[in-house]
């Protein structure tokens, strides 16, 4: 029931003409006492202030209603100078006619002269302009705050909703081909394949355990990194030369998952295992302080193999959303093509 009252008395003042209402109620109030020859408040008080109304409302909405929304909110600053400074001028005058002439046609039982003269008048004229046309930005100014504020929550909803998709999307032609190498080296009972099933398994728990908060910590999204590779080493045997450098101390740094490892992934898309003994991937990360700095450099196939093109994750696109997010300001990439190459180079601050 509270709630409710609240929720009325809100819609309540936020509605324009209760607004209105209640700037006018106040401008009344301010100046029949302003006014006022005495301290009670005569009839002729009320009746004075309300034709002093009529030229301060036709200066207000005049504004408020054209110059503003077809002028300044167009960026037509020049015309809306010239046209504000007509209002402004045309409000004293107005008022001046109203108390000359109007006034004896509207309220014939009282003779009115104009007590102010042109100076006085534009000096009301000039406070309303200026007030109400400082209320009318403000308002346009919270308006863009709150649609600039919705549009970082959808972002960030939107990009939190792909990373969701990442970590859900376990490519089955990458779990396929591997569980294949695996037992191919379980058939030749090779010593290293306890060491291949433990670098899969903690790939695998990583993807869909570790990576529940919005940072992770550095160390373990290098190592699903360097399990990847060694997985792929694995797959590719001698048909793909793979090199991969990480330097740097790795403390408590952490880091957005899976922002490096696409890049990588479009490596194995795009140019490794192409059945080609050219075929290279050469990956190099930095590691300083709260900097990261990777070269990643692969060859580019001249026959794409159909299998591979079919793997890979969400792509180079997504991670640009996704950096251009979470790390705005705060990364450079570099994507460069050459003729038989494909060099990435990323510098990332990690400090938020």
């Amino acid at each position: 029931m509270i709630n409710q009252i609240k929720n009325n008395g809100r819609n309540l003042i936020q509605n324009r003409l209760v607004q209105h209402l209640l700037f006018w109620m106040f401008s009344f109030y301010t100046l029949v006492h302003f006014f006022a020859l005495q301290e009670d408040i005569s009839k002729i008080d009320v009746v004075y202030t309300a034709l002093f109304h009529i030229s301060l409302v036709f200066g207000v909405y005049a504004n408020v209603l054209l110059l503003i929304p077809y002028l300044l909110k167009l960026e037509k600053y020049s015309l809306y100078i010239i046209a504000i400074i007509g209002t402004w001028l045309a409000i004293a005058y107005t008022n001046q006619f109203t108390f000359t002439h109007l006034s004896d046609w509207l309220t014939p039982d009282y003779l009115f002269i104009s007590v102010y003269d042109i100076k006085d008048l534009l000096k009301f004229s000039f406070v309303y302009l200026f007030i109400i046309t400082l209320l009318k930005l403000s308002k346009s100014w919270f308006t863009v705050l709150e649609t600039q504020k919705e549009l970082e929550i959808v972002k960030r909803e939107q990009v939190e909703s792909e990373l969701s998709a990442l970590k859900s999307n376990i490519n089955p032609h990458f779990l396929f081909n591997n569980l294949n190498s695996l037992y191919a080296l379980s058939r030749k009972n090779a010593k290293e394949t306890p060491d291949y099933i433990l670098k899969l398994s903690e790939l695998m728990r990583y993807m869909i355990y570790e990576t529940q908060d919005k940072l992770v910590f550095l160390e373990k999204e290098i190592n699903y990194i360097t399990n990847y590779l060694d997985l792929q080493k694995l797959r590719c045997q001698s048909d793909t030369f793979i090199h991969y450098k990480i330097e740097g101390k790795i403390n408590s740094q952490q880091i957005a998952p899976f922002l490096l490892i696409p890049f990588i992934e479009n490596c194995f898309k795009h140019g490794g295992m192409n059945q080609s003994d050219s075929n290279f991937i050469d990956l190099e990360i930095q590691i300083e302080s709260d900097r990261i700095h990777m070269n990643l450099n692969n060859s580019i196939p001249t026959k794409p193999n159909k299998q591979i093109v079919n793997e890979g994750g969400f792509g180079i696109e997504n991670v640009k959303k996704r950096l251009n997010s979470l790390y705005q300001n705060k990364h450079e990439l570099s994507l460069e093509l050459k003729q038989e190459l494909f060099k990435v180079e990323l510098n990332l601050n990690l400090k938020r």
